[in-house]
């Protein structure tokens, strides 16, 4: 018997072997039952299917079966449902409004200002102030002030001031260096009143009424300051003086002065030489009479070792001058300067040692005292020791202490002295017993100097400085018009956000002064003089601003003299109060 089994559309292996086992099953219970009956001989069996591939079962990779854990019950999903339930509410939101955006005002600085002003005693001031840029690299600028004022009740002679100071200014600057310029012409009229009070309609040979007492000088400079940042040279100072006054008196001054900063030791070496001529001229000396001619000249090499750490800074070299004149000097002095920052960085104790040799000139005498006679004995300055031990603290911010010891030894230390009258004076308004000359002697100076600065923001800080020094001549005389005791306050404070406030204080003790009787003898170098004493003196000064935009200020301003004495030098008298109001305007000029 012949059976065909055709299995079409049979695509798994599966389905193929169970379709071969119940064949083989049936087959084989049809064999049980025939065996008994007859015997069927020869047997043939053909299987005919078809086969079609799929790529899908192509490393297709069989799925792991999954087992239910019957330890682990599934998360079973919650859900919540909500119901609303009305509530009583008296709270009733504010209507929301836009936000007025405010552009912050912004201080806007003009590079222009003229200002002006009048006050009590004739008292007149009035100044001009530019400074515009060219280019990208030159700015330019002119300074213009002018003051004066009326003359002191009381005084025999004439005792007006006027001041006149005008300044041309160039600046240009780069990435990597700098040069500042400025030319400088500065007269000051001071007149010679500060006479003793005498009967002077007694003293035949005084004639206030034909004496003109005004003495103007001026003081004509040129300064080019050169800076680099990159290099060994650092900085060239070039300063040019020129000075004159009323009695033909001239001066020239020429100072130059170069910084080398040389890397070594990943620290610095600097050398700074100067150079320093002083060519100075009176027109007669005030006992003998022929004329003064002083020429100076100093050399001056600084070399020393620079170290600037986290915390130990210290500078170590040598200073040498060479002096030039009639006998020419070489003088030589150690430098040191060491400072060290604790840790928390509020105090730095310092200690400095140092000596040098300065020149004297007319012009700096005279700056210091513009009643000093245009016939002065003109030398050089030596400080043996200089030697400053203290330190500075930090206790907070803004707050700041600076206390001092000092201790100096000088040779030819400048001392100025009062002048006896000159009874042959020729009306010459200096050779009343009225001018000052410059004594030199040797000085030992030590003392104690503190400060206190607190800043509270950028426009409210004071500052105390006072200083206490002990001045002791060689041979024991006192030194004059030298005061032990200074103090000096100052202060800026801003009110609101119109109202600016400065105040300055400056107390001076009292100090030894020369006096001379005036005798009809000739005058004599080896006069007789006297000793006498010049009260301390306090004054003040309060300048107020009001803002009225940023265009225009208000101002007012007032000097006061408490106490009888009112003069830095004595018979000199100040006005006792002084009252200036003024006006302010800020402004732009483009070029």
């Amino acid at each position: 018997m012949q059976v065909y089994l055709n299995l079409k559309m049979m695509n798994s292996n599966k389905d193929l072997k169970k379709l071969i086992f119940l064949f083989l099953f049936s087959l084989i219970l049809s064999a049980q039952k025939n065996k008994n009956n007859d015997d069927l001989g020869t047997q043939e069996v053909t299987v005919i299917k078809s086969y079609r591939p799929s790529l899908k079962n192509v490393f297709k990779i069989s799925e792991t079966p999954k087992i239910a854990d019957s330890l682990v019950q599934n998360k079973q999903k919650v859900s919540y449902t909500f119901e609303s339930i009305p509530v009583v509410s008296t709270f009733i939101p504010n209507k929301a409004t836009p936000l007025k955006l405010k552009r912050p005002k912004v201080n806007r600085f003009h590079n222009s200002y003229i200002l002006g002003g009048i006050g009590s005693q004739s008292e007149m001031l009035m100044n001009f102030s530019s400074m515009v840029k060219l280019d990208r690299y030159q700015s330019a600028g002119l300074v213009l002030r002018y003051n004066s004022l009326g003359g002191i009740p009381g005084t025999i002679m004439q005792s007006t001031e006027k001041r006149i100071t005008l300044n041309l200014l160039h600046q240009y600057k780069q990435r990597n260096m700098r040069v500042d310029s400025d030319i400088r012409f500065d007269s000051q009229g001071h007149n010679f009143y500060g006479l003793k009070d005498l009967k002077w309609e007694n003293i035949p040979t005084f004639r206030a009424s034909v004496v003109d007492p005004m003495q103007r000088l001026n003081y004509l400079a040129f300064k080019s300051k050169w800076q680099w940042y990159e290099g060994i040279i650092s900085k060239v100072n070039f300063n040019t003086h020129i000075t004159t006054d009323s009695f033909n008196s001239t001066e020239q001054i020429i100072k130059i002065n170069t910084l080398l900063r040389i890397p070594m030791f990943s620290n610095y070496l600097e050398v700074i030489p100067k150079l320093e001529l002083i060519n100075s001229n009176f027109r007669r000396d005030y006992y003998v009479d022929k004329p003064l001619a002083f020429r100076n000249a100093l050399n001056q090499l600084q070399i020393q070792f620079l170290n600037i750490g986290k915390r130990l800074n210290f500078r170590l070299g040598l200073n040498g001058f060479y002096f030039v004149n009639s006998q020419s000097k070489i003088y030589v002095y150690p430098k040191l300067e060491v400072s060290y920052k604790s840790l928390s960085g509020k105090i730095i104790p310092f200690i400095h040692y140092n000596g040098s040799y300065e020149l004297n000139s007319f012009t700096s005498l005279s700056l210091m005292n513009p009643y000093v006679a245009p016939s002065l004995d003109i030398q050089p300055t030596e400080v043996n020791q200089d030697i400053n031990l203290g330190f500075d603290a930090y206790p907070s911010s803004g707050l700041s202490f600076k206390l001092e010891a000092t201790y100096k030894k000088y040779n030819n230390y400048p001392i100025f002295f009062r002048l006896p009258y000159d009874n042959f004076n020729n009306d010459i308004p200096f050779r009343l017993g009225n001018s000052f000359d410059v004594l030199y002697d040797t000085i030992e100076q030590k003392g104690v100097s503190t400060g206190l600065s607190l800043s509270l923001s950028e426009f409210n800080r004071v500052s105390f400085v006072t200083s206490y020094f002990d001045y002791k001549r060689k041979n024991g005389n006192p030194v004059w018009n030298i005061p032990s005791l200074t103090f000096n306050i100052d202060g800026n404070f801003k009110l609101w956000q119109k109202l600016f406030i400065q105040v300055t204080g400056n107390y001076m003790s009292s100090r030894d002064i020369v006096d001379y009787i005036i005798s009809s003898s000739e005058l004599d170098e080896k006069s007789t003089l006297l000793q006498d004493s010049l009260g301390s003196m306090f004054r003040t000064s309060v300048s107020v601003t009001w803002k009225i935009n940023s265009e225009w200020d208000l101002f007012w301003r007032n000097n006061m003299y408490f106490g009888d004495v009112t003069s830095r030098w004595a018979y000199y008298q100040n006005q006792k109060q002084l009252n200036l109001i003024g006006i302010c305007h800020k402004f732009d000029i483009k070029m």
